[in-house]
């Protein structure tokens, strides 16, 4: 048995099979994602026109995305997150083996900063600038199909997070953190919890 380790996840395994993620990437007007496979010259695309028009996550609120934002594609090569550019942002899944897309989250008056897949594309996490103005992070998990948060008990209103590794156990990251008025940074091992699980059930780590 072979035991890797690759970017704080400890990893073990008889066989390892290299995966080539297709590309993924936004045509020049944002309009499209654009996802070639084994054969270049027939891309398959993906247009804001597919998107869903209303949410499920708050039904009655709709989608009038500008243009699409981020892409990134997870370590296995199966799916890509991404997020639009809108007044309500939408946070998707596009499974690329059958082009089916879930939305995952809305930031309300807000953008998606940056994407992280874990190495093992279970989980993603997403850094984000919500309407206050202070950097959040939240997450995915394609196993549980749970939406992701770091709990309160770990920040305060005033304090930039952002992701800055992946733990060595599953849910546990290592985040950026500045607070103000200082915007001294700092670092901070969490676990994540679900966003549907109350703060008083999860406490800091040491």
């Amino acid at each position: 048995m072979n035991i890797f380790v690759y970017t704080g996840c400890l990893l073990a395994c008889s066989t390892v099979t290299p995966v080539t993620s297709p590309p993924v990437n936004l045509s020049p007007d944002q309009q499209t994602l654009v996802i070639t496979s084994a054969d270049p010259t027939a891309p398959r695309r993906f247009t804001l026109e597919s998107l869903p028009p209303e949410s499920t996550i708050a039904p009655g609120l709709y989608f009038r995305p500008k243009r699409f934002g981020l892409v990134q594609v997870s370590p296995n090569g199966r799916y890509a997150a991404f997020s639009t550019v809108d007044h309500h942002t939408l946070v998707g899944l596009l499974d690329l083996s059958t082009m089916v897309v879930q939305e995952i989250d809305v930031v309300t008056e807000g953008e998606v900063l940056n994407f992280h897949w874990a190495p093992d594309s279970h989980l993603f996490l997403y850094d984000y600038r919500p309407a206050s103005g202070y950097q959040r992070v939240r997450g995915y998990d394609l196993q549980s199909g749970e939406g992701l948060v770091v709990s309160r008990t770990h920040y305060r209103s005033a304090t930039h997070l952002a992701f800055a590794e992946w733990g060595f156990e599953p849910r546990e990251v290592i985040l950026s953190m500045k607070e103000r008025p200082t915007d001294e940074p700092r670092t901070t091992r969490v676990m994540l919890i679900s966003r549907n699980q109350p703060d008083s059930f999860s406490k800091p780590r040491p």
